[in-house]
């Protein structure tokens, strides 16, 4: 694998390991009211947390709720009864139940491609699992298959860190955690890094291989990151990537989830 300098690259590694299954969050306590939410969305996505449909929640329940573009497609607000909606320009958001409820996710079909790349997120998605199983084969291990759970909650993640303004293995309020839907029996890991689109300012773009190789590179150089990829347990995958303009440099946010048998 071509490497790339290491300058601007941030990573780090979590810890969690969890052998339990943990129940995922957004329900309030039992007593009060009870109202529903309905929540539809239009062509070019989807709501993937809770999902769609109509859903029963205590009085004062926080709901986190996450919408998530197809390739091609990008977020645009949620629209409805959404006047409890924490940020309406949000993909990633809360809702209070403090009465019933109709909303609706919004996408329009503008590209997901980064400021300045030929790219999508998408692309970076799945080139970054390629790549990971490409240094897992020279050590003669089992390749990584994509899981939908564990890309969603690596999207959820990448988004949160774009939307919130931090970068770390922490969840944010509302935010599913990384053990989030556990098997019994089973243990997880996370990789994150924040790359930017190009090296230095004045100076030409990434190619889609140039930046996933500077994540994986970046990874397989960290002792931490190189055993999450290199862990033999692991069968399982998901990556997340979000783009976020600041100022001189646009950033992808990469989140890379990864689930084995203990």
């Amino acid at each position: 694998m071509k490497r790339i300098g290491s300058l601007l690259i941030v990573a780090a590694l979590i810890a969690a390991m969890a052998g339990c299954s943990v129940g995922g969050g957004g329900y309030g306590g039992s007593y009060g009211e009870s109202y529903t939410l309905t929540i539809i969305s239009t062509a070019g996505g989807s709501v993937t947390h809770p999902g769609e449909g109509t859903f029963t929640y205590s009085e004062g329940a926080a709901v986190s709720i996450l919408a998530e573009p197809e390739e091609g497609y990008r977020f645009t607000n949620w629209t409805g009864s959404v006047g409890a909606i924490a940020n309406v320009n949000a993909a990633l958001t809360t809702i209070t139940a403090s009465a019933s409820y109709s909303i609706q996710a919004n996408f329009s079909g503008n590209s997901s491609s980064p400021l300045g790349t030929n790219y999508t997120e998408a692309e970076v998605e799945e080139l970054i699992i390629v790549l990971v199983n490409d240094e897992r084969q020279q050590y003669d291990l089992t390749t990584l298959s994509e899981d939908a759970l564990l890309t969603s909650l690596a999207r959820e993640h990448s988004i949160s860190m774009v939307e919130n303004n931090f970068f770390g293995h922490e969840r944010y309020p509302g935010e599913r955690p990384l053990s989030y839907n556990m098997s019994p029996g089973t243990i997880r890991g996370e990789n994150l890094a924040k790359i930017p689109t190009r090296q230095y300012i004045p100076g030409p773009y990434l190619s889609l291989q140039e930046v996933c190789e500077w994540a994986v590179s970046g990874w397989m150089d960290s002792p931490g990151h190189r055993d999450n990829i290199l862990e033999p347990r692991y069968n399982k995958t998901g990556v997340g990537v979000s783009s976020s303009d600041e100022g001189d440099f646009i950033y992808l946010y990469i989140t890379q989830i990864f689930e084995g048998d203990y």
